[in-house]
């Protein structure tokens, strides 16, 4: 259902930023003293955070995002640490922290796991008890989708499926659609980067809809479906493809 894939999709992005944005950033070449200095700064951290859950004071799943964050820049530090260091007494209490650290973080992603299934179970029932689910059932179509997130359906579960969705006027992006040329028979709408939830350029052609004036928000009462891609003359006149939904009478 489109409404779990969303809620999905979030979830792994936000894993993806917080375990690997360290490790991508820190690719580089360090000097041996600023690798040290790294080293022990994150060791510290991470090693806090490990007694915050030995004494109570958080979860695991609390934990593991800073553990997570903290032991990626760690082990790049270590990879450039001179062979000084690693005989150190500081280097055997940081490394002896490292499968206490991993164990507390692999518990959490567990307990975040279960949350995240329970969300999705959650949000998955509600879905199938709204109203534009049972609309969208009612008149012959699988689901329900969003005009400002076409494309995001078409990656997420393919250009046939789309075809098959109730497509609605979102609050988030695809209500601050504006009419911005006509080309006979469609009225094509474009929303910018700024508007609402869109954080990029977008334009959808509707066909079979109500007239519209240049600048008019999109009809958020109408429904929509789904029909592929259409190339048509751009703002510039140079043709653009451009996706094509029409409205269901």
């Amino acid at each position: 259902m489109p409404t779990v894939a969303r809620a999905s999709r979030l979830f792994c992005a936000i894993t993806f930023a917080v375990v690997t944005t360290p490790a991508l950033a820190g690719l580089s070449s360090e000097t041996p003293e600023y690798a040290r200095a790294g080293y022990l700064s994150d060791c510290q951290k991470f090693l806090q955070v490990v007694a915050e859950v030995q004494a109570g004071r958080q979860t695991p799943k609390e934990a593991t995002p800073a553990i997570k964050m903290h032991l990626s820049t760690f082990e790049l530090h270590r990879y450039y640490l001179p062979q000084s260091s690693l005989g150190s007494p500081e280097y055997a209490r940081c490394e002896s922290g490292v499968p206490i650290a991993k164990e507390i973080a692999d518990k959490g992603e567990i307990e975040l796991s279960k949350d995240v299934d329970e969300y999705l179970a959650q949000a998955q029932t509600k879905h199938l008890a709204s109203s534009d689910y049972k609309r969208a059932r009612s008149l012959g179509f699988s689901d329900v989708g969003e005009i400002g997130e076409l494309d995001q359906h078409a990656e997420l579960d393919g250009e046939a499926n789309l075809k098959t969705l109730m497509i609605r006027v979102d609050s988030g992006c695809g209500r601050h659609f504006r009419a911005a040329k006509y080309v006979e028979p469609y009225v094509i709408y474009t929303v910018g980067p700024s508007d609402g939830k869109c954080a990029i350029n977008r334009n959808v052609a509707v066909l079979g809809g109500k007239v519209a004036a240049w600048g008019e928000y999109i009809d958020d009462e109408a429904i929509f479906q789904y029909v592929g891609w259409k190339t048509l003359p751009g703002q510039d006149g140079f043709p653009v493809n451009i996706r094509v939904v029409k409205v269901v009478k």
